[in-house]
C-alpha cells in the first residue's frame, strides 16, 4: 500500500492497496550506505550506489545505480544443451510485506501445495516427464525508503532483494503491522507453519529434485512444501513505497554472495522464473527529491504529487500517488473519470525500464542462454489482464470499515484499483510492472516458416483466493523449453 508521509505513513500502512517503500539502487545524500546485513533473515549483501550530490542543496537526493554486468559469454552457447541444465529452474519470489499484504499472502502460500504438485509432474514437450532440478529463493518488495525510515520497527531492516532464509515463526513479529494499534497477523505464519512442523533450506534457497532436497530438517511429510510454507510469508511491517523491480533486480545481480560460488542461485542455462505479488504499481527510484517533503513549494519536484484535498493546484505532502503518476500517463478524454488510456512513460522519477528489460532480456536470455519467465499477481480482475480498466476511486471501492472517501484514496493513491474483493481488500493495476512482463514474450519471426512466438507473462489478480490458474500459466510456459536431463 502506498503511504503519506509523517502521521498519514503510518496509517496508510495498515490500509488494503497502495504502495510502500522503495530504497532500490537509491540513498540518500546524507546516507549512502547500502549494508543488509542487519535484514532480518535476510542473507548479507546489498545493492553498490552512486550519490550524486555535485551541485545540490543539503538532502538532495539524486543516484544513479551501478549497471549489473554479466561476466563475458564469450558470444553465446551457454544454453542448457551445453551446460547440462534443460531441467533447471529457478524461481525466484518477489513478496510485498507493507501492511496491507496479509490476505494476500494466505492466498500465496495456499497456492504452494499445487505449485509443488505442478513441478514435481512436470512433462516436457516431448512427453517425458521433465523431473525439474528446482531452486527457489524469496526476498520482499522493500528497499528502504526515507520516507519509511522514520517510522520503521527498531529491529527491522529492509532486504533489498537479499533472500529471506528463516523460516517465518522465528519472525514474528514481521506479522505485527505499524502504528499504534497495529494490525496483528501472526497466523499468516502460524497456519502453514506451526513450530513443530517448522523446516528451512540449507542454502539461501530451497534446493529439490524428485526427492532429494536440501531442507533442515527433512523427517516432515513433503520436507519441500513445508520448507516452503515457513519462508514465503514475509509478514506486513515494510515499508509502502515498494521498490518491486528493484527489488528483484538486486536478488539477480550475479555479483552478489548467493549467486556466486559452488552452489549459485541463478545456475547457468536454468530457465527463470519470477513471481511477484503486489497490490501496487512499481515504486523504484532514480531521484528521491520528487518524494521529498521539503520540495513541498518547488513546482520541479512537486508536479507529481496529488493536489490538497479541495484546494486545486496546492500540494501538500508526497504519498504514494507519486508512484503511479511519475510512471504513468493516462488520459480522460472525456472527463467520466474513467481512462481510455494509461501507458507507461519515462519521467526522470523512478529508474527506466530498460534497466529491468535489459538485464532480464538482453543478458540473461540473450546472452546466457536462459529463458526468462514471469508471473504477475496484482490488481487485476479476476476475469484477467484484458478486462482492466483503469480509472478514478468511487464509493462503491471503499470496503465496509474504511472510513475514507473516495477523493482522500485517489490523494493517497493516484489511481483506482484494479480489482476490489472483501477477502483481499484493494489492489492497484501493475502500472509499468505489466510492460516489462509483457515485453518479455517472444514475438514470431516473419522471416521464417515456423512459429517462433511463445509466452513468457501470466497474470493472476491479486484478489483472487485462488492463485493455482496463474501458477499454471506460468509453469505450462516454462514446460515448453525443459526437458529431461541426459
Amino acid at each position: 500500500m502506498r503511504a503519506t508521509l509523517v502521521h498519514s505513513l503510518v496509517l496508510l500502512s495498515l490500509v488494503a492497496c497502495g504502495p510502500k517503500s522503495p530504497e532500490q539502487a537509491t540513498d540518500t545524500a546524507e546516507n549512502t550506505g547500502g549494508d543488509t546485513s542487519g535484514a532480518t533473515g535476510a542473507t548479507e549483501g546489498s545493492p553498490t550506489t552512486t550519490t550524486v550530490t555535485s551541485g545540490l542543496p543539503p538532502g538532495s537526493t539524486v543516484t544513479t545505480a551501478h549497471p549489473h554486468d554479466l561476466p563475458d559469454t564469450g558470444g553465446g552457447g551457454s544454453g542448457c544443451e551445453e551446460t547440462g541444465g534443460c531441467n533447471r529452474i529457478d524461481l525466484l519470489f518477489v513478496v510485498d510485506n507493507s501492511g496491507d499484504m496479509a490476505d494476500e499472502q494466505v492466498h500465496l502460500v495456499a497456492a504452494l501445495p499445487h505449485l509443488v504438485k505442478r513441478l514435481r509432474d512436470m512433462v516436457g514437450t516431448d512427453g517425458v516427464p521433465v523431473e525439474p532440478d528446482v531452486q527457489l529463493m524469496v526476498t520482499t518488495t522493500d528497499m528502504g525508503h526515507p520516507n519509511c525510515d522514520p517510522f520503521a520497527k527498531g529491529d527491522y531492516e529492509p532486504a533489498k532483494g537479499a533472500p529471506i532464509t528463516t523460516a517465518c515463526v522465528d519472525r514474528l513479529e514481521r506479522f505485527t503491522g505499524l502504528g499504534a494499534n497495529p494490525e496483528m497477523r501472526p497466523e499468516v505464519c502460524l497456519d502453514g507453519c506451526p513450530a513443530e512442523e517448522l523446516a528451512v533450506p540449507a542454502d539461501p534457497f530451497v534446493h529439490f529434485r524428485g526427492d532429494a532436497n536440501n531442507i533442515i530438517p527433512g523427517d516432515a511429510a513433503d520436507p519441500v512444501l513445508a520448507a516452503l510454507e515457513c519462508l514465503v510469508p514475509q509478514g506486513i511491517d515494510g515499508c509502502g513505497f515498494e521498490a518491486t523491480l528493484e527489488s528483484m533486480i538486486q536478488a539477480l545481480d550475479p555479483n552478489k554472495p548467493w549467486n556466486q560460488g559452488a552452489k549459485p542461485f541463478m545456475r547457468r542455462g536454468a530457465a527463470l522464473g519470477i513471481v511477484i505479488l503486489t497490490s501496487e504499481t512499481d515504486c523504484s527510484p532514480k531521484d528521491l527529491r520528487h518524494f521529498d517533503p521539503k520540495n513541498v513549494d518547488d513546482p520541479e519536484f512537486n508536479q507529481f504529487w496529488e493536489d490538497e484535498l479541495g484546494i486545486p493546484g496546492a500540494k501538500k505532502e508526497p504519498t504514494s500517488a507519486v508512484c503511479w503518476n511519475a510512471s504513468m500517463t493516462c488520459e480522460d478524454g472525456d472527463v467520466d473519470g474513467v481512462y481510455e488510456s494509461c501507458v507507461p512513460e519515462e519521467k526522470g522519477v523512478l529508474q527506466p525500464l530498460s534497466r529491468y528489460s535489459g538485464y532480464l532480456i538482453d543478458q540473461l536470455r540473450e546472452q546466457r542462454g536462459s529463458p526468462v519467465f514471469m508471473l504477475v499477481i496484482a490488481g487485476i480482475p479476476d476475469t484477467g489482464i484484458g478486462d482492466l480498466v483503469h480509472r478514478g476511486w468511487t464509493q462503491d471501492d471503499i470496503l465496509p470499515g474504511d472510513g475514507d472517501a473516495p477523493e482522500q484514496k485517489e490523494f493517497e493513491f493516484g489511481i483506482g484499483p484494479g480489482c476490489t474483493s472483501p477477502a483481499s481488500g484493494n489492489a492497484l493495476p501493475p502500472g509499468r510492472i505489466r510492460q516489462l512482463c509483457e515485453e518479455l514474450d517472444v514475438a514470431d519471426d516473419p522471416n521464417t516458416p515456423a512459429d517462433e512466438s511463445a509466452t513468457r507473462c501470466c497474470f493472476e489478480s491479486a484478489c483472487a483466493t485462488d492463485l493455482a490458474g496463474g501458477f499454471d500459466c506460468l509453469l505450462d510456459a516454462v514446460a515448453q523449453e525443459l526437458r529431461a536431463a541426459p
